[in-house]
């Protein structure tokens, strides 16, 4: 008998129909008269196999099997998970977060390192990185991209500057980023190696920001919005508002014609208004934008509703800036998955086992998000014998796609998620592990996926009329 797949799925697009295999991730789209007709065969005796199809439905019952929509068995199903399950990559590094302080000079509220938080704030490391310890992690990290044996043309490795605060070690990042340059002629592993910093920009001056564009260093800061309110919890030490602070920052960028990204974070009052982030993007003409969800933790609870306010925030916002010619990076990750038909395994470099992160004692673990407690770090730059490739964490790790989970199976969004933030999903219930769901992901997706199908419907239309 001819069957709808497991993982087909139903979009009703008022005047149509979209079906969905969520690992084929091609939807075929059917008029609601042509649908009423396929799920009368599908019920009907004269369903034995495809040609059996009445004559007016042939054309799209065709479609629905070349994308595994329709099929005949339980164990159809089987062999495409079992294919796509073949594909999930080994870890293999090429990124990673070189920390060259622990300490911030801020302390936002929803702060998922810990910031927020006196106890997890007092474990951060005190001492900054040394440039001794910066030269081992960079050789450290050229042995992981050799062992992972990737391809650096075309897998570039990325060296992300982060904290705490980085520029709270401004020399040492500055040296780190000078030999990385030296490198380039002398070490294969290194020469097409990208650089970025993710900072709150409160310690750019003008000199350091010509600096780093100088050793090509890409800027990302951090702000909430465009408004002192949007900004409400992303305070300093003491609770004091530092977005007018921060203005300053993208002002001198914006007058020494320096480009710089941003790093959003969605509170719940940045959600509140789409017009904020636009004007952000005129006032300073931003070309690249990276949206945060915030995540829990027993100090800070996210309400359930504000996961499909901040996915629904993100639709608004990519529809507005692509006409700008802006692209954000959450959305085009899976738009990418969705219009390559690929399955996006893993929405973090550390999930995908491609990721290393080196504290300023040269501790090397897998999530920056483990800083205050150095959880999954499992071992130091001195050690010259490891390989992560073979690690059993960094292969754990990279075996937490939702296409391995079973409550992820019935998931219309399977194909396109990646998952979420194990840690995230540890702080969601107690007695949760790196292994549980990051809830947050799930409505992103979903709501995500159905934007995607809906959009490329009015592009169809639009292409016929």
């Amino acid at each position: 008998m001819v069957r709808m797949s497991r993982y087909a799925h139903v979009f009703d697009l008022e005047e149509a129909v979209a079906l969905y295999h969520s690992l084929r991730m091609k939807p075929v789209y059917l008029t609601k008269e042509a649908y009423e007709d396929l799920q009368a065969w599908l019920v009907s005796p004269f369903c034995n196999d495809y040609d059996d199809a009445p004559e007016k439905i042939k054309n799209e019952v065709s479609e629905l099997v070349k994308y595994k929509i329709l099929n005949h068995s339980e164990e159809d199903d089987e062999k495409v998970l079992a294919f796509v399950k073949s594909r999930i990559p080994a870890p293999a590094i090429n990124v990673c977060y070189m920390i060259t302080s622990e300490q911030c000079n801020l302390a936002c509220k929803y702060c998922f390192l810990g910031n927020n938080d006196a106890k997890k704030r007092s474990s951060f490391v005190l001492e900054n990185m040394s440039k001794e310890t910066a030269d081992k992690a960079l050789d450290f990290f050229a042995r992981q991209i050799k062992l992972s044996g990737l391809d650096t043309d075309e897998n570039k490795p990325a060296i992300i500057f982060y904290g705490g605060e980085p520029l709270v070690n401004y020399d040492v990042l500055v040296y780190i980023a000078g030999k990385i340059n030296d490198l380039r002629n002398t070490d294969s592993s290194l020469r097409n190696t990208e650089m970025s910093m993710v900072s709150n920009g409160l310690l750019l001056t003008k000199e350091r920001a010509l600096k780093l564009k100088e050793l090509g260093v890409s800027i990302a800061i951090s702000v909430d919005g465009f408004t002192e309110k949007a900004n409400g919890m992303r305070v300093d030490v003491a609770g004091n508002n530092v977005f007018n602070k921060i203005l300053q920052t993208l002002d001198m960028c914006k007058e020494i014609g320096i480009d710089v990204s941003l790093s959003v974070t969605l509170s719940e009052e940045t959600i509140k208004n789409t017009k904020d982030i636009l004007n952000l993007v005129d006032n300073y003409g931003v070309k690249s934008f990276g949206f945060n969800i915030m995540m829990s933790d027993e100090n800070f609870i996210i309400p359930q509703e504000y996961n499909e306010a901040a996915a629904k925030f993100i639709i608004e916002e990519f529809v507005e800036l692509r006409k700008k010619g802006i692209y954000e990076d959450r959305i085009m990750r899976k738009l990418k998955a969705f219009t390559k038909s690929q399955v996006y395994f893993s929405d973090c470099a550390a999930t995908g086992g491609g990721q290393i992160v080196i504290a300023p004692n040269g501790q090397v673990g897998i999530c920056h998000g483990c800083l205050h407690n150095k959880q999954y770090f499992v071992t130091t730059v001195d050690d010259v014998q490891f390989d992560a490739t073979k690690h059993k964490d960094f292969i754990e790790w990279s075996q937490l796609t939702p296409i391995n989970k079973e409550e992820c199976q019935d998931c219309s969004a399977l194909g396109i998620c990646g998952g979420g933030c194990p840690i995230n999903a540890m702080h969601l219930k107690k007695g949760n592990t790196i292994h549980d769901l990051d809830e947050r992901f799930c409505t992103h997706s979903k709501v995500t996926l159905d934007f995607l199908i809906k959009d490329l419907y009015r592009i169809i239309k639009e292409g016929k009329a």
